[in-house]
């Protein structure tokens, strides 16, 4: 421990030592060692000093002391007077055990001493401190702290802390206090003295005081403080001042939330408690989160829904959600809000897919009898609901199934109305409706006269079309015919003529003849 480390120690904790509370409870070392002295601080001693005490420490080849004179603590490095590797005298007492003693000659010393004994054990090591008044003085009085150098204040705190008199008693001493608001680290204002009230456990010259830090008999306000304090004997001489930092808090924090007042179910909700505060203090604030379910089950958010001040509640039921944010300060007063949050069901919705089709939800679908048809059924619905929900399938009003895939089988020729139902936990449902229309199944003979009369519709038609175009020809030929055809054609018409004249002539004879007979 280097001389800046422990100027350090001493002037935080009392700016002139660090000692233990008891003389026989060193600090242990990491391995577990106890170095212990029986001999209390204060002792007082002109030419030499003697001190002796027990440790569980092998003593061999690893012991040190060190004498500094710390009359004057602000005066760093601490000027070392005298220091040692051994101890003087080792004795085995038992096995694990031994006891030691340092003779230290202190002849032409006078000052106010801390004496530091240290062992190694492990990789750590033991430290057995001690301050002593050496000379004839006069030596000013000491005072350590037996409190952190920092209190919270909000009902009112005890402090103690240990006197330490060279030659006067304890109860012709008195301790005076100051004490100023430092809202920055530094006194702001007023400073604020007086002496204090003092209980001490003894009227020896090594004695524990305790008094109080009250908000009401100070005059504090909410927060930060600089106290400090210092004893004076009854020679007037003082002791080295003891600094400590008080934090006044009390006023009730203030829970503040913000949240929607609607949601859905199985949306992420957020719900901010950061505008909570304590006052002068911000909103540095402990939080726990208490949410009442629709049913009226009461659980705290766990870790994974909370992020410093905010909530994410995710609900998985429909209704009405009470949330309630408890914040608490440091000194443990709690302030509380409640929101409630109304969450509304989200229905389902249906579709109806058709097996190796590309078809959803139609209205009407036709099979022949015997055809097995295959629905599968799509729902949109919360994640959490999705093992809650129920299927009803109905044909012709009749159920039938209760899955979420329905397969027609055996339907006869008719036409059937197909309903598909899905409820979810709220029995909010949706409804898909179509018609099966179910053809009758054709047999083999009517199956082959109706190849024969396609076949024959299908020659009639075709003839039918070769007559048509040979008659269309044959009118396109006759308007086209040359002049001289024509003529012709008049000549054989006369040439007809004459022979039906000869004809009658030869039928006039006949006649003539007929008569004359």
């Amino acid at each position: 421990m280097d001389k800046y480390s422990k100027s350090c120690l001493i002037l935080t904790s009392l700016l002139l030592m660090s000692i233990p509370l008891s003389s026989a409870n060193p600090v242990n070392s990491v391995n577990g060692g106890e170095l212990e002295s029986h001999v209390d601080d204060g002792l007082w001693v002109n030419d030499t000093l003697t001190i002796n005490g027990t440790t569980t420490i092998p003593p061999a080849d690893n012991a040190n002391w060190v004498l500094y004179d710390v009359t004057d603590p602000y005066v760093v490095p601490w000027n070392v007077l005298r220091s040692g590797e051994y101890f003087s005298e080792v004795v085995p007492v038992e096995e694990g055990l031994w006891s030691w003693s340092i003779t230290i000659d202190t002849q032409g010393l006078g000052c106010t001493c801390w004496l530091e004994i240290s062992q190694t054990d492990g990789l750590g090591k033991e430290f057995l401190n001690r301050i002593i008044f050496i000379g004839e003085g006069p030596h000013a009085p000491i005072l350590s702290q037996m409190h952190d150098l920092s209190v919270i204040v909000d009902e009112p705190v005890q402090l103690s802390a240990k006197a330490i008199i060279a030659d006067s008693n304890i109860s012709d001493s008195r301790v005076i206090m100051n004490w100023c608001h430092a809202p920055n680290g530094a006194c702001e204002g007023e400073t604020h003295t007086s002496e204090i009230d003092v209980t001490w456990e003894s009227e020896l010259e090594n004695s524990v005081g305790s008094f109080l830090i009250d908000a009401t008999e100070f005059e504090l306000f909410d927060g930060l403080w600089k106290f400090s304090y210092y004893l004076q004997d009854n020679f007037l001489r003082l002791s080295p001042q003891v600094n400590v930092n008080v934090y006044v808090d009390q006023t009730d924090p203030e829970a503040f939330l913000i949240c929607p007042e609607q949601a859905e179910e199985g949306s992420s909700i957020l719900i901010d408690g950061s505008g909570s505060k304590d006052g002068v203090w911000g909103n540095n604030l402990q939080s726990i989160w208490y949410i009442t379910n629709p049913d009226g089950g009461i659980r705290v958010a766990n870790s994974s829904e909370t992020n410093d001040m905010v909530l994410n509640l995710i609900p998985i039921q429909s209704g009405s959600y009470t949330v309630r944010l408890d914040v608490i300060d440091s000194v443990g007063r709690m302030s509380s809000t409640t929101a409630i949050i109304l969450v509304e069901n989200v229905i389902p919705t249906v579709e109806l897919e058709i097996a190796d089709t590309n078809v959803t939800s139609p209205n009407s679908w036709q099979l022949i009898e015997g055809e097995k048809l295959e629905l599968f059924a799509q729902i949109d619905e919360t994640e959490n609901d999705m093992s809650t929900l129920n299927y009803e399938w109905y044909l012709n009003d009749t159920l039938v199934a209760n899955s979420p895939n329905y397969t027609t089988d055996g339907l006869e020729e008719d036409v059937y109305k197909l309903r598909f139902v899905v409820i979810d936990d709220d029995l909010a449902e949706d409804t898909h409706e179509m018609y099966l229309i179910v053809s009758a199944k054709p047999d083999d003979s009517t199956q082959e006269i109706n190849i024969t009369a396609i076949i024959m519709i299908v020659g009639i038609i075709a003839f039918s079309v070769l007559m048509f175009r040979r008659m269309r020809v044959s009118e396109n030929e006759s308007s086209v015919m040359p002049k001289w055809e024509s003529s012709k054609s008049k000549n054989l018409q006369e040439s007809n003529s004459q022979l039906a004249k000869g004809s009658e002539l030869w039928d006039d004879s006949s006649d003539v003849l007929e008569g004359k007979n």
